[in-house]
């Protein structure tokens, strides 16, 4: 009985990771944002959700929003986010592609199996790369704000969640290490000080109970700590570092495998949040 029950874990685990593999290869494949956007919708309506596309900006500054609701019967809402920009350079597949896979297969299975009382909306930001434009226009525009927000970025590869919380003894905190703790996914949460920048902060600073979550190895997540995040320089470093924003960010850097073990880690996450809401 017990083997059977691993057989069948191992290949739903390989399921989804084969999943991940198309997701991202298809997101990776787009020679811009439009291109990436595009392939981001065609798999959220293959999950059964149409998602809104919201502009925003002018010139140089404009960009769209991809969101897809998940309706709850609660009153309270989590965001659930990643940029799907990429830097001009290399293919984008760890910064961000991969947490945009994430969120695709996250869709697929709260659709297939909703949560309890949550609103989930999952929201793909653009522009992160010129300045948390995305995060910003989409918090501006939003009426009522959520009650959390958890975002990915950098989460293509490695063994270790490395997050930020906005309130040190909040829910979202203490439901991330509990997370850890049932899934056997070791955490290393920080200060925020501490943590590299991205769309995290912009739901920080508008006073959302928030979380910025990474998956990378532990070696960079101590060799991050070590230079200090205002001092990271991409193309030297730890591993990371030579992958993000240089042309080495590649669909071939990408773990699927492991992004797996992730994809299950967050559904957890927002399942425990969503229990306890």
């Amino acid at each position: 009985m017990l083997a059977a029950h691993f057989a069948s874990a191992q290949e739903a685990a390989q399921n989804t990771a084969a999943r991940l593999l198309a997701s991202l290869t298809a997101i990776t494949a787009g020679e811009d944002g439009t291109a990436r956007r595009e392939a981001i919708v065609t798999q959220l309506r293959a999950a059964g959700v149409e998602p809104a596309i919201d502009s925003f900006g002018e010139g140089r500054g404009a960009g769209a929003n991809i969101v897809a609701t998940l309706p709850g019967t609660g009153t309270k809402t989590i965001v659930v986010g990643a940029h799907y920009d990429r830097v001009n350079v290399g293919r984008g597949a760890v910064d961000n592609g991969g947490s945009c896979a994430v969120l695709i297969e996250l869709v697929g299975a709260l659709k297939a199996s909703p949560l309890s009382r949550v609103t989930l909306q999952v929201v793909f930001f653009d522009r992160e790369e010129s300045g948390l434009l995305g995060s910003r226009a989409f918090v501006a525009a939003t009426k009522r704000r959520p009650d959390y927000a958890l975002n990915l970025d950098v989460f293509a590869y490695g063994d270790t969640i490395f997050a930020t919380a906005s309130q040190p003894a909040g829910l979202l905190l203490e439901s991330l290490r509990a997370t850890g703790e049932v899934t056997g996914l070791p955490v290393r949460d920080v200060p925020r000080t501490s943590y590299p920048s991205s769309d995290h902060l912009t739901m920080m600073n508008a006073g959302i109970d928030t979380l910025g979550i990474a998956l990378i190895d532990a070696a960079d997540v101590e060799a991050i700590l070590s230079i200090g995040a205002g001092r990271l320089k991409p193309g030297s470093g730890p591993r990371v570092l030579t992958i993000i924003h240089t042309p080495n960010d590649t669909l071939d850097k990408a773990r699927p495998d492991q992004i797996a073990r992730g994809v299950a880690f967050v559904e957890q996450l927002v399942r425990m949040i969503d229990g306890a809401s």
